[in-house]
């Protein structure tokens, strides 16, 4: 894989917004443990979208042809633009840390949300020229896309869920459900463009 130039005005648009969510949440909540929560919960959302479109654009680029053929080429600029932003996702999660007096997740969901974490920032360095053999590069951009969705998808399913039965504020179920249908809605416009190439 060669070098490329670094798209850095998507990744600095990216990480600003994102520094930009946190603070504004912080500024009108607080900087107690719900204001972080709320701000995690912000930038996640955000974080996800740069993330649906890296995930996305090449397989929607494919499906619709001419009209969306620009967006296939831009998968790589949106994937490093989700690696900058969720940095202040990762920043929150340290200052979570900090209040709590403890590592906020413990046990197998710390593993598994640390091997997400850890296929973010492999697959923006890889996305820097990180060289790897063909095969193996194809099969590492394979596992760290489809992981980091799930990990998203564990996130907004499991909430929708949760958010169902527990809460009455409709705009709370409302957020999950539309969350977890991105997810859902990712998975079948891959499926389904690689069922056209073939």
């Amino acid at each position: 894989m060669t070098n490329r130039t670094v798209p850095v005005g998507w990744m600095g648009a990216a990480f600003g917004v994102a520094l930009a969510l946190a603070a504004g949440v912080l500024v009108y909540y607080g900087t107690g443990e719900k204001a972080v929560r709320t701000a995690l919960d912000v930038t996640a959302r955000w974080s996800f979208l740069l993330f649906w479109m890296a995930y996305c654009a090449g397989p929607l680029g494919a499906l619709f042809r001419p009209a969306l053929a620009n967006l296939s080429r831009r998968g790589r600029d949106f994937g490093l633009a989700f690696a900058a932003a969720h940095l202040v996702h990762v920043a929150l999660i340290v200052r979570l840390g900090v209040i709590l007096d403890r590592v906020p997740l413990h046990g197998g969901l710390l593993v598994f949300f640390a091997v997400a974490l850890a296929f973010t920032y492999l697959l923006a360095a890889m996305s820097f020229g990180l060289r790897l053999n063909p095969l193996l590069w194809r099969v590492v951009m394979f596992l760290g896309l489809n992981y980091i969705l799930i990990a998203f998808g564990r996130d907004f399913v499991l909430g929708a869920i949760k958010t169902s039965t527990t809460h009455k504020e409709w705009w709370r179920v409302l957020d999950y459900t539309v969350f977890a249908a991105l997810c859902v809605a990712a998975l079948l416009i891959r499926l389904a463009a690689s069922m056209r190439r073939r």
